[in-house]
C-alpha cells in the first residue's frame, strides 16, 4: 500500500507538474509583456518629450529672428529718420551751401553707428501715376518692367480705367490693386512714379520718359536697380545733370530716400516732402507721408 500511495504520491505530484510549469510560463508571458508595454510607453514619452523639446527650441529661434528683426527694424527707422530731417535742416535752416545739385539732393551721414545715405528725388521728375497719359504710362511699363507692348497698353488702359471709376492713386502701392499689376511689375517702376495730388496736366511726359531711359537701360542690363543705386542721376535731370530753373535750394516736393545699412542688411525707408511756406509746420517743411520701411538689399542681393 505504501508503494502505491507513494507511487499513487508521485503520480499526482508528476501529474501536477506540467500544471505548475504551465502556469509559471504564463506568468512569465504575463510579465513580459507588460514589459514590453511599459517600454514601449517609454519610448514614446522620450519620443513625445524630444519634439516637444525640439518644438520649443525652433519656436525661440524664430522669436529671437523676430526680435533681432524688430531691434534692426527700429534702429534703421531712427537712423533713417534723423538722417533725413538733419539733411532737410543743413539745406533749409543752416543753409549750408551746395557746390553742385548732387550735393544738393543727396549726403551721406553717421549717426551712432550707423552709416546713412540720403538722398531727394523732386517729385516733379517722377511720372505722375494720377496725370501720366495712357501711352505714357504704357512706355513706363515697357521700359522699365520689360512688359510686352500688347499687354503694357492694356495694363496702362486699366490704370487710366481705375483713376476714372476709383478716383486718384493716394500712394503708390495703389497700383497694386489695378487689374493686371503684379509685384514684378510694380517693383520694377516703384523708384520711378509718383502719386501727386497736385495739377501736373502740362508736364512733358516724353521729356520725363527720355530721362528715364539711361537708367532704364542699365536697369535692365543688370548695372542698376532702382533710383537708389544711382542718386547723383536724379530722375527728370537734363542732359547736363541740371535741372530748369535750378538755383541749387529747395522747394516744392520732394521723395526722400535714406539707405540704412545695418548687419548684412540694408533698410530702406522713404518720405515724401513738402518744402516752401504754408505747408502747415512751424519747420519750413512737411513730412507729407512715410512708408514703412523694407529691406532692400540683403548680402549683396538687391530686394
Amino acid at each position: 500500500m505504501a508503494e502505491l500511495n507513494s507511487e499513487v504520491c508521485i503520480g499526482c505530484h508528476t501529474a501536477k507538474n506540467p500544471a505548475i510549469s504551465l502556469q509559471a510560463l504564463r506568468l512569465n508571458t504575463s510579465m513580459g509583456g507588460q514589459k514590453g508595454v511599459a517600454l514601449a510607453i517609454v519610448v514614446w514619452f522620450i519620443a513625445g518629450m524630444s519634439l516637444l523639446v525640439a518644438g520649443i527650441v525652433s519656436h525661440a529661434r524664430v522669436d529671437t529672428q523676430m526680435a533681432q528683426l524688430h531691434v534692426a527694424r527700429a534702429k534703421a527707422v531712427a537712423a533713417a529718420d534723423g538722417a533725413i530731417q538733419l539733411m532737410l535742416a543743413e539745406r533749409l535752416l543752416a543753409q549750408v551751401p551746395a557746390a553742385d545739385e548732387q550735393s544738393l539732393l543727396s549726403g551721406v551721414y553717421d549717426l551712432g553707428n550707423s552709416e546713412v545715405l540720403v538722398m531727394l528725388f523732386p517729385a516733379a521728375d517722377l511720372l505722375d501715376v494720377n496725370k501720366a497719359p495712357q501711352a505714357a504710362l504704357a512706355s513706363l511699363f515697357v521700359m522699365l518692367a520689360q512688359v510686352p507692348e500688347g499687354e503694357a497698353n492694356t495694363l496702362a488702359e486699366n490704370v487710366v480705367k481705375w483713376r476714372a471709376t476709383g478716383g486718384a492713386f493716394r500712394e503708390t502701392e495703389d497700383l497694386l490693386r489695378v487689374d493686371g499689376m503684379n509685384r514684378t511689375i510694380f517693383e520694377a517702376v516703384r523708384d520711378f512714379v509718383a502719386a501727386q495730388e497736385t495739377d501736373d496736366a502740362g508736364a512733358d511726359w516724353e521729356a520725363l520718359l527720355a530721362a528715364m531711359l539711361p537708367v532704364a537701360d542699365q536697369t535692365n542690363s543688370g548695372e542698376l536697380n532702382g533710383l537708389a543705386r544711382r542718386p547723383e542721376m536724379p530722375v527728370g535731370s537734363n542732359v547736363d545733370g541740371r535741372r530748369p530753373g535750378n538755383t541749387l535750394s529747395l522747394s516744392g516736393s520732394y521723395r526722400a530716400d535714406a539707405l540704412v545699412k545695418y548687419g548684412d542688411q540694408t533698410w530702406l525707408r522713404r518720405r515724401w516732402i513738402s518744402v516752401g511756406a504754408g505747408v502747415g509746420s512751424v519747420l519750413p517743411w512737411q513730412t507729407v507721408r512715410t512708408e514703412p520701411p523694407r529691406v532692400y538689399e540683403r548680402s549683396n542681393e538687391v530686394l
